[in-house]
Order: structure tokens, then sequence, then C-alpha cells
């Protein structure tokens, strides 16, 4: 009887389509609700939310009403969840983010323990929230799951007072956000990043970020956590102003 020879890469193949597999599979639960959001976020190490916006006068009503509210991820799995009663003015280009955190900092507990106590929702002023991300920026250990989180946030917060430090720390969200958690704050960065640069004058570097933000996400791009259609035309109108700028 003749011998199988069985090449040496086939387990590793069905080792890959057993993965693939197991994923569709998780993707079919999440689509049908088997799989709950809150359940995801869980596995991801998100304990709360905030909801933040850049500091500056350009906020809508609805947005600067939302800023600084916080929020248990029970509360932002509810169906008929908004982080305000105000309708936000421009829902295209809105410019707030949901911003979810594991917290492993004094300030971010005391913040969780309010939640519990108050149903899931508190708002922070504007001094207790900067408190908060500050008290992360000086515990150094134990917030690297939150790195990402918190470089969105230290960047909305500094685009009035020191774009410079605005503009790196969107560049580190851009060149950083691989984990599920962060990938909706990738398109939001390319964004306050090239209108930042471009303000700035910085032409040429905000027409580079432009073209690196078309090669990740193309006009026909279906990747999850992409760009609406609103947030491409805003991109289109930019690069057009980047190349007259630069070529003249």
């Amino acid at each position: 009887m003749p011998e199988i020879s069985i090449p040496e890469v086939v387990p590793y193949l069905l080792a890959i389509l057993g993965l693939l597999i197991v994923w569709q599979i998780h993707n079919i639960q999440v689509r049908a609700g088997t799989i709950k959001a809150v359940d995801l976020w869980s596995q991801s190490g998100i304990r709360l939310f905030v909801q933040a916006a850049p500091e500056d006068p350009h906020n809508c009503a609805a947005c600067r009403d939302a800023y600084g509210m916080a929020f248990s991820p029970s509360v932002v799995a509810a169906k008929k969840f908004r982080p305000t009663d105000q309708t936000c003015a421009n829902p295209g280009d809105c410019r707030c983010l949901m911003v979810g955190l594991y917290g492993a900092w004094p300030e971010a507990e005391r913040l969780q323990a309010q939640l519990k106590a108050h149903d899931g929702r508190v708002r922070l002023s504007r001094e207790k929230f900067g408190a908060f991300i500050d008290g992360a920026q000086a515990r150094r250990s134990g917030v690297n799951v939150d790195q990402v989180s918190l470089a969105i946030l230290e960047a909305m917060r500094a685009e009035e007072n020191n774009s410079n430090v605005a503009i790196e720390h969107y560049r580190f969200v851009v060149d950083n956000a691989q984990e599920e958690r962060d990938l909706p704050f990738i398109v939001p960065s390319y964004l306050r990043l090239t209108d930042l640069l471009e303000r700035a004058g910085r032409h040429k570097d905000a027409l580079e970020m432009v073209e690196q933000f078309y090669k990740v996400f193309d006009e026909t791009s279906k990747k999850r956590h992409g760009p609406t259609q609103g947030q491409l035309a805003i991109m289109s109108l930019r690069k057009t102003r980047l190349v007259m700028a630069t070529t003249t």
C-alpha cells in the first residue's frame, strides 16, 4: 500500500482555516445580536466611556452639552442611548467622540464608583475632566491599554492652546490604533490632524497625511469604522486646497 505524504504546510493551513471559521461565526453572532456590544467591550477591557470634543469655540450646543459626560458600558449599549437630549447641528462632521477606557488609575476608579452609584451616568466639569486625564498621565504604569484612548483625549484638549501637542497626539493615534476598541478613532484623527496642519500653514505635511489617509481608505472603502461620504468629501476638498497651496 503506497504511503501518503502530507506536506508540512498542511497543518498550518488547517489552523488558519479554523481561525477564519471561528472569526466568521463570531461575526454572524455579533450581527445576529447573540453577542452584545457590552460583551465585546468587556472583552476589550473597557469599563467606562467618556464623551469629549476638541476644546475650541466651534462646537455646537449639543457637543458642548455632552462634553465631559461619563457612562458605564451597559448604558451605552442600550438601544435608545443618546449622550445628550440635544441633536448635533453638524452630524456629517460631528467633532464629538465617545472614548472607551479601562481606567486603571485612581481618578478613573473613583469615576467608576460614581457611575455605579448614579445609574451609569455622571457629568464631569471641565476642571474635573482635565484632572481625570492628568491623573492618567501622572500614573504612567497601568495605563498602557488606554494609550490610544488617552492620546486622542489629550489631543482634543490641546487643540485650542497647543496645536503642536495636539498634532503629535493625533499622529500617535493614526500610527498606533490597531486594536478593535481603537479603530473608531482613526478617521477622526486624520480629519483633525490634517485640519490642524492646514491651519498652521504646514501644507506639505497636511497633504502627506491626506494622501496617507487615502492609502488606508479609498473612495470605495467598506472597511469597518471607515469614513462616511461626508468625511470623504471633506478630505477631498482639503486635498484640492492643499494641492493648490503646494504648487503655487
